[in-house]
């Protein structure tokens, strides 16, 4: 497979919260990748690889790397939580199609997304700037 262009990119990053789906859908790793594989497919986006990762007792990261870029999900199902970002270049329709049939999966309550145009030489992302603080909590 080639990377032949470069092209303007679409970024969704998103939190659903309050999610009423199945509570194995958010906690195990063969839930949160069929759900993944089949919003991938649905959506006409080209995997190349993917890993999961199984929390104790429960909970999953898990990401599939694209030929477009990425897209990766966190769960938190003690919380009904999962924060998700799906990064590609092309056409918007896709990425947004996936986080469609994500959000119909786990049936969330509220949904926080933002939507951000990348790799537009036009449209450049503002930078931010920073402080270089270390934060440290004491243990008991």
């Amino acid at each position: 497979m080639n990377n032949t262009g470069f092209r303007k990119g679409i970024h969704i990053i998103a939190d659903l919260w309050g999610c009423t789906c199945h509570p194995d859908k958010l906690k195990f790793s063969p839930h949160v990748r069929k759900i993944m594989k089949k919003c991938v497919k649905e959506s006409g986006l080209t995997s190349l690889k993917n890993y999961f990762f199984q929390f104790e007792p429960v909970g999953v990261t898990g990401v599939y790397v694209l030929s477009q870029s990425h897209f990766s999900i966190h769960t938190w199902p003690e919380k009904n939580f999962a924060s998700i970002d799906i990064f590609t270049c092309g056409p918007a329709e896709k990425a947004l199609k996936a986080f469609e049939v994500l959000c119909n999966e786990f049936q969330p309550k509220r949904i926080e997304k933002k939507l951000l145009e990348r790799m537009d030489e036009v449209n450049q992302i503002e930078s931010i700037k920073t402080k270089n603080t270390l934060f440290t909590k004491k243990r008991k």
